[in-house]
């Protein structure tokens, strides 16, 4: 039992434990496992892990060299059965107010959700390369094309990386040495396929909580000719504290097709 009086709940507030909680609901998986999927560090989510454990949600066992970490079933059970009690109390409370309050349907009609979804932001270019270098110049010479300009940093950017690995950073390094994260690279297919996490919310700052974080996909597709197709999908903006700002930003011209055309500029030019 925990501070909060129920069973393990209070444990969840925290974004970074809740979403350790959600990929190991999945799954068991060891630390560095959960590390690659997680903007934070080794020892980081090793404190978490044990906070979970010592709440009852997380149990462990070893595996070789390697200790792997699951969800306790009783611990998660008792979670349940607590959260099951709230919500038929909810339930009751929402039928009660909603019998007591008549609806004229011609004058409200009934609105089945009051949250919209961001659509997805979308963009394709063909480039007269073949498949593998156009991968390359996208990923490790991505800081050959990404804008200068295009910073969240308080220097002027020195260098633009992506790491080029699942788990990997995508971050700026300013001129006076400091780093600021982007995202994470969330799966690493080469030369077919890249997706990375975009974590700036609308006040273009970098959000740590990966329930918040945004995708982008990059698909490559080879006509069999020496050219190749470049499609990004920017997606699940909705994620994102202050999304629809970003969308609005980086929907238009200036945004994923002007990057696009200044990434063709550069998997076309003669190393």
């Amino acid at each position: 039992m925990d501070t909060y009086g129920d069973p393990g709940l209070g444990l969840l507030g925290d974004p970074t434990r809740r979403a350790i909680f959600e990929l190991l609901a999945r799954k068991p998986c060891s630390v560095g496992e959960l590390a690659k999927r997680l903007p934070v560090s080794r020892p980081a989510v090793s404190q978490h892990l044990r906070v979970l454990k010592d709440g009852g949600l997380v149990a462990s066992r070893s595996e070789g060299t390697r200790r792997v970490y699951r969800l306790d079933p009783d611990g998660v059970g008792a979670l349940r059965a607590y959260l099951d009690g709230i919500w038929g109390e909810a339930l009751r409370a929402f039928q009660m107010a909603a019998e007591a309050v008549p609806v004229d349907m011609e004058q409200e009609p009934l609105r089945m959700s009051e949250t919209s979804t961001i659509p997805a932001i979308h963009a394709t270019i063909t480039v007269s390369v073949p498949i593998e270098r156009a991968f390359r110049v996208f990923t490790d010479s991505f800081n050959t094309w990404w804008p200068r300009e295009y910073h969240i940093g308080q220097a002027d950017i020195a260098e633009a990386v992506l790491e080029p690995r699942q788990g990997g950073r995508w971050y700026e390094r300013g001129v006076d040495g400091t780093e600021c994260e982007r995202g994470r690279v969330l799966s690493w297919e080469p030369p077919h396929r890249l997706v990375v996490t975009w974590q700036i919310n609308g006040e273009w700052q970098f959000d740590p909580d990966p329930l918040h974080a945004s995708e982008i996909e990059v698909r490559f597709t080879s006509d069999g000719t020496g050219r190749t197709t470049v499609e990004v999908e920017h997606r699940l903006l909705d994620r994102l504290v202050g999304g629809q700002a970003i969308h609005d930003a980086i929907g238009q011209g200036g945004g994923w097709t002007s990057l696009l055309e200044r990434f063709a500029k550069a998997a076309t030019t003669r190393e």
